[in-house]
């Protein structure tokens, strides 16, 4: 509201010293600054590479695939890939982390057999997160749990907010 207030005081003040104009591009600019500040995050599409876990972070090692996260208001896509494939008897799974914060693992799934993950969900809030890993589960696993971190990646802004 007060937003509104300081255009409409803007534009009262060039109308007394410009042409129309001038009125007209002030007031365009006004406006588009307007929606830049009230309109949620948009698009900020990132591929990141999914690596070995290392130490004590679930990535920061060798090249184990890659993971494209288009985010958009509350909408998340995932397309991730592993280029080998995962243990005999196993499954990869891929997880959003909460690391830092509340440390909640949200599964977005088990790659299928050609090491694909592919997600797509409304959420309330995905900019919590702070990473993307993978973890090596039983086939049929009925555990809902993460296993230890095979990979991963951390997260690029808007996540970790």
């Amino acid at each position: 509201m007060y937003a509104i207030d300081l255009n409409y005081i803007v534009i009262k003040e060039v109308m007394k010293s410009t042409s129309i104009v001038a009125v007209w591009v002030t007031s365009i600019a006004l406006l588009l600054t307007l929606v830049a500040v009230t309109v949620p995050l948009a698009h900020a599409q990132m591929t990141l590479d999914i690596t070995k876990a290392d130490g004590d972070k679930p990535y920061g090692g060798e090249k184990l695939g890659t993971v494209l996260i288009v985010p958009k208001e509350h909408t998340v896509w995932v397309t991730a890939n592993m280029s080998a494939p995962p243990a005999d008897g196993k499954v990869y799974e891929g997880w959003f982390v909460d690391d830092g914060g509340s440390g909640y693992k949200l599964s977005l799934g088990e790659f299928s057999k050609n090491g694909t993950l592919t997600f797509k969900e409304q959420m309330v809030n995905p900019y919590t997160y702070t990473q993307f890993i993978v973890t090596e589960e039983p086939f049929e696993d009925a555990d809902p749990n993460a296993a230890a971190a095979t990979g991963g990646t951390q997260l690029q802004t808007p996540f970790g907010r």
